[in-house]
């Protein structure tokens, strides 16, 4: 299991934009003065359409409405939704390396995906500081392939939680000490694709419920607070189902203050239930970061925007809301952009609101060119 620090500095890239809102709806009441803030954004699903610009021209083409927001909070996390793998083929086999082009052998698409290493330091430089790597598509390079994705990460300065090395435990969670106390990051998947894991090396949400549900406990139990990111639910379905309602409230139960998931490639209500950290934040599904699903509720988004703060019993979530985001499309180049007044735009300002009513921070978000950017480092 791996301790981060999480050191808050106020020096700031020069010239860089940051924004961040002014205040969230209230979850819980805060005890003390410390404040940590999170940007949590879904699916990082790089398409042929999205591989060809990224490696062309650089990712920030991509997704440069969402860095400000992302280098305002003091940490911010995303789904890596597919190896990063260089070498390996379908398959799982080694060849020579292309570099940073969608060659379809190396670098690939659905239904399995490979990206670059660039895609590491292009999130990096966006203001990602630690990506989930436990989901459907986490052996889509075999387990030598998953090895080399957590090097990569390794190498690129990423933090990252969810799958694990072979000879190590599934449940590796990831602690960060920060001003607040001590947070504790948890991540599993429903499923690999019906992909064999001989290594053990993705752990299951429902597969391995009761190791899930003991690892929260245990996380609790040294003082920490708990986030669990599960990849779950149904594809392209707006309502959670059953069995991530159960999983869900027994997560709340075992004591995590945040449950956040991810893998229906759209967006899902928000829940608040009581639980023994307080009142917890169920986010069903962020859906995509960036994609190239074109339909509304593919291509629309929220960015998850969470104030940790010290509660009676521990960390524990102080406020949370959301900053819309959509990907929008022409012909084959797609981008992200924060959404507009278009009609596209208003429509997808309105599927986020009927599902996550009262939480859009829109009108209480501020710019400015200065940023709180936190450092991470390890210690073993």
């Amino acid at each position: 299991m791996r301790l981060l620090a999480l050191l808050l500095c106020l020096a700031s890239p020069v010239g860089a934009q940051v924004c961040a809102p002014r205040a969230l709806p209230a979850v819980n009441s805060c005890s003390g003065g410390a404040h940590v803030s999170l940007a949590i954004v879904g699916d990082v699903l790089v398409h042929q359409a999205l591989a060809w610009r990224g490696y062309a021209r650089g990712f920030e083409t991509l997704w440069a409405a969402a860095v400000p927001l992302l280098r305002g909070a003091d940490l911010a996390l995303a789904n890596l939704e597919g190896p990063v793998a260089a070498g390996f083929a379908r398959g799982g086999r080694r060849v020579a390396d292309p570099g940073p082009v969608f060659d379809g052998e190396v670098y690939t698409e659905y239904p399995v995906f490979n990206y670059h290493p660039m895609l590491i330091s292009a999130l990096r430089e966006a203001g990602v500081d630690i990506v989930t790597t436990a989901n459907n598509h986490a052996l889509d390079r075999g387990p030598a392939g998953l090895e080399a994705t957590l090097d990569a990460l390794d190498a690129g300065g990423m933090a990252h939680v969810g799958s694990a090395r072979g000879g190590q435990t599934r449940w590796q969670p990831l602690r960060l000490r920060t001003p607040v106390g001590v947070v504790s990051l948890i991540g599993c998947s429903f499923s690999t694709n019906g992909l064999a894991d001989p290594r053990g090396q993705v752990p299951r949400c429902y597969d391995d419920r009761a190791g899930l549900l003991a690892t929260v406990r245990a996380e609790v139990a040294r003082g920490a607070g708990v986030m669990v990111f599960p990849h779950w639910g149904r594809e392209y379905a707006l309502e959670p189902d059953a069995q991530q309602r159960s999983l869900a409230r027994a997560l709340v139960q075992a004591g995590a203050m945040a449950v956040i998931g991810t893998h229906p490639h759209v967006p899902q209500p928000w829940e608040m239930i009581d639980g023994p950290a307080g009142v917890v934040p169920v986010i069903y599904s962020t859906g995509n970061f960036i994609s190239a699903q074109t339909a509304l509720e593919q291509a629309t988004a929220p960015l998850v925007w969470l104030d940790l703060c010290a509660g009676v019993q521990g960390p524990q979530v102080g406020g949370a809301g959301y900053l819309p985001l959509q990907m929008v499309f022409d012909g084959t180049d797609p981008l992200l952009v924060r959404l507009g007044n278009d009609p596209r735009g208003a429509a997808g300002r309105a599927l986020l609101a009927r599902l996550i009513p009262g939480r859009d921070l829109s009108a209480v978000t501020e710019c400015t060119d200065r940023r709180a950017a936190p450092t991470l480092q390890q210690s073993r």
